[in-house]
């Protein structure tokens, strides 16, 4: 009740009570007012302060106002209801309900108390009850609205859409212009995955109010289940027209930019988010993401470092940013990234990881190392941990640390090709010739497809001219699986070359340099096959070639000399490629 209601009211009952009972105002003035009519005249008073207090969010004091009120006029409905509604507020719900029934019963008409009561019993899950008042109300006052919209979104509610349809449809009886119909049909057919109903009932609303924001983001999400992303766009813009502070709105139409791989456009939106939102965290990532994929690595760290500034503990947050401070070459900073990850979770794996990555990227394994070390002794059993440790041992040329590591790995994981695979690799750089053929059969029992095992192993015989049937069969295998690899093209050649076809193997090896130029072995390999082919000049080239890009090569420095080619001390050396060692992986 509005304050000036109250005062009217009041004023209302104060004169006209005292004319009725003592005779008119003139009356009352000299002889005062009756017990009663004081009584009467005190309730509205406190009703007043009650209404007041209410208004301005002080619930348990308009509750006291109105209970003193009620006690001196039992009889007002209307301060029943009050109270019925302020003890609601308060989270007392038997005592709203227990005034509602008192209200209900003082003003039979009185609807308010009705819906109320119907309210109660639905948070109670007493559905029936719900629906019985409901009715009630619309048998006292057909003309009331919001009686058809509870009842029908309670049937809704619970999954009884014919009766909640026909609420709906009676509303549009009671008001054709109303919004409300249409839009909740659309309602309960999108419960119903009917989307094609859902959307003739939106553009309905539409029609009508051209202006209902929510009709444009429930078709707009209809069309994201439909799958029809650029309709969905177009609806969520128009609704973001209508209602530009919507945050739902920009987070979905920002969502469905980045499914669409529309990154800048998803950007923008998250840009608006944030303004409108300054603490908007997710946001915040997102856009980091984004211009992570977009290489912008400085704008991503800061959006992260933006994240982090809410909510410092996030730790995929800060994964996030180690990572992008390692794609911007500054090692230092995402070490010490790392290190903020590893106080809040000391064991975590991925960070102790790329700690010992971020070391290895400053030439400082020693230091990587005992990262490694540590990871592994706190998960013996996870097996990347011990690849990355056997790496980290090879670089340091500790052979039989890498060994050991690897052969723990795989007893506890003997299936691991990856384990086996780089153990044969361990093998090989000990000298250890037959444990290394052993150790890539093994990785080919387990992984028949291991194209690097298929290489190295026919490499292994082809160079050493044995089993040269079974060498060429292994790398055409490998070729299969990668066929444009470079160097298994070279081991195919050398093969070919080892079996005497030198010509198939010069055809080979033409392809091998077109994928892999700069490689110091695949051009001294080259050089062989001219050689036997007698084109000593291009022999000479591409040793030559080969000798620019590692001087240190000494059998073929010796080579050089016996063909007679010149003084190799003499030779300009070239740029070495990095990895050029690691031909056969």
């Amino acid at each position: 009740m509005k304050r000036s209601i109250g005062i009217v009211l009041f004023l209302a009952a104060l004169f006209s009570g005292c004319a009725m009972r003592s005779g008119g105002a003139a009356e009352a003035l000299r002889g005062g007012l009756t017990p009663a009519a004081r009584n009467q005249a005190e309730a509205y008073s406190q009703f007043l302060a009650g209404t007041i207090l209410e208004q301005n969010g002080q619930f348990d004091a308009a509750r006291k106002a109105y209970e003193k009120a009620f006690r001196l006029d039992p009889a007002a409905a209307e301060v029943a209801l009050s109270l019925a509604s302020v003890s609601l507020r308060t989270g007392k719900m038997d005592d709203a309900a227990r005034y509602a029934e008192k209200a209900a019963e003082l003003d039979p008409g009185k609807t308010q108390a009705l819906v109320l009561l119907a309210g109660i019993a639905t948070s109670k899950k007493n559905y029936d009850e719900a629906i019985a008042l409901y009715r009630k109300v619309i048998s006292v006052d057909p003309s009331l609205e919001d009686a058809y919209l509870y009842l029908g979104t309670l049937y809704a509610s619970i999954k009884r859409y014919k009766e909640s349809a026909e609420m709906f449809r009676a509303l549009e009886r009671v008001n054709p212009s109303s919004v409300m119909s249409p839009y909740y049909l659309g309602r309960i057919y999108l419960d119903q995955e009917l989307y094609e109903k859902a959307l003739a009932e939106f553009q309905r609303v539409i029609a009508l109010r051209s202006e209902f924001e929510p009709a444009y983001t429930s078709t707009g999400f209809i069309y994201e289940l439909m799958k029809r992303p650029a309709e969905a766009i177009k609806a969520y813009k128009k609704a973001a027209e209508l209602n530009p502070h919507n945050i739902e709105l920009r987070q979905r139409l920002a969502q469905i930019y980045v499914e669409q791989n529309a990154l800048d456009e998803a950007l923008g939106e998250f840009e608006l988010l944030v303004s409108l939102d300054p603490e908007n965290t997710d946001a915040y990532v997102k856009m980091g993401l984004i211009h992570v994929e977009k290489k912008r690595y400085v704008k991503g760290s800061q959006a992260f470092r933006t994240a982090l500034r809410s909510q410092p503990k996030d730790l995929k947050v800060r994964h996030y940013l180690a990572s992008t401070l390692i794609a911007m070459e500054l090692y230092d900073d995402a070490i010490a990234e790392y290190g903020e990850i590893l106080k809040i979770n000391p064991g975590d794996p991925d960070a102790i990881l790329q700690t010992a990555y971020a070391y290895s990227r400053q030439d400082r394994m020693a230091t990587a190392a005992p990262f490694l070390e540590k990871a592994l002794a706190e998960r013996p059993g996870k097996s990347e941990l011990s690849l990355y440790l056997a790496g980290a041992y090879m670089d340091l040329e500790r052979f039989k640390d890498a060994e050991e590591v690897l052969v723990r790995g795989i007893a506890l994981s003997p299936d691991r090709d990856d384990l086996l695979f780089t153990l044969a690799v361990v093998y090989e750089k000990q000298v250890q010739r037959e444990k290394m053929i052993a150790a890539l059969r093994k990785t080919l029992d387990v992984n028949p497809d291991h194209a690097d095992a298929l290489n190295y192993l026919g490499y292994t015989f082809a160079d050493a001219g044995e089993h040269l049937d079974e060498a060429v069969a292994l790398i055409q295998r490998a070729l299969r699986i990668k066929p444009d690899n470079g160097y298994i093209l070279d081991s195919l050649a050398w093969a070919y070359y080892r079996k005497g076809k030198t010509r198939q193997a010069l055809k080979v090896m033409q392809q091998a340099v077109q994928q892999v130029p700069d490689d110091p072995i695949i051009r001294e390999h080259y050089g062989d096959i001219y050689l036997k082919l007698s084109s000593k000049d291009k022999a000479r080239e591409q040793w030559k070639r080969s000798l620019g890009l590692d001087p240190s090569n000494e059998k073929l420095r010796e080579k050089f000399r016996k063909a007679d080619f010149g003084d190799p001390d003499l030779l300009q050396p070239l740029v070495k490629p990095k990895g050029g060692k690691k031909r056969r992986q």
